[in-house]
């Protein structure tokens, strides 16, 4: 009986390994690199706030159009094809590909590891005047604020700061254009930035 006990306990322990596998594996281990993109839009118009003293960008709206045009070819020597899908052809097709998508990992049980995820961020940059005024009558250049609008961005998207996005040869030009964006790195900015991430 002294052998059959370690095995028994062997077999409470597996099974209890067994039942944890599941609900450990619903939740984000240490090592793993979450990123809640639906966050995203929050995160970037606080760095906005952080370090863009004008808050010249505003949020776009996108709205794809009703008819959309599908480009395909059947075969590696067909001929290209192109279609024109309304509402009840593109629901057809999404949900086709999600069915895929649910076959091919379980219904989720399967990771779906090297796969990549577009995501769009727009914004709209508003100028007070017209670009030729902003450069005649305020001296000032407006692809600067573009570039600090764009750097501010990215630094969100990529979640790294807005000197890292800068190569070594720019970074004197851009840091007299935009100070603030250096902060980012090492002053009163980073506890800011520090939290969105």
């Amino acid at each position: 009986q002294q052998p059959q006990q370690p095995q028994q306990q062997k077999q409470q322990q597996q099974q209890q390994q067994q039942q944890q596998q599941p609900q450990d594996a619903d939740q984000p281990q240490e090592g793993d690199n979450v990123v809640d993109y639906t966050q995203l839009p929050r995160d970037v118009d606080a760095r906005f706030e952080a370090l863009d003293p004008e808050s010249a960008p505003r949020p776009t709206i996108m709205s794809p159009g009703e008819v959309w045009t599908k480009r395909s070819q059947r075969g590696l020597l067909a001929q290209p094809s192109e279609a024109s899908w309304r509402e009840a052809e593109q629901k057809r097709a999404k949900d086709e590909a999600f069915d895929l998508l649910d076959a091919l990992t379980k219904c989720g049980a399967l990771p779906v590891e090297h796969a990549s995820l577009h995501v769009v961020v727009a914004a709209t940059h508003c100028f007070d005047k017209t670009v030729t005024e902003t450069v005649i009558q305020n001296n000032a250049n407006p692809i600067e604020k573009v570039e600090r609008s764009t750097l501010i961005m990215a630094s969100a998207v990529h979640r790294v700061p807005p000197s890292a996005l800068i190569k070594d040869s720019q970074q004197p030009r851009v840091k007299a254009a935009s100070p603030a964006l250096f902060l980012a790195d090492g002053g009163a900015a980073a506890s800011t930035i520090d939290l969105l991430s």
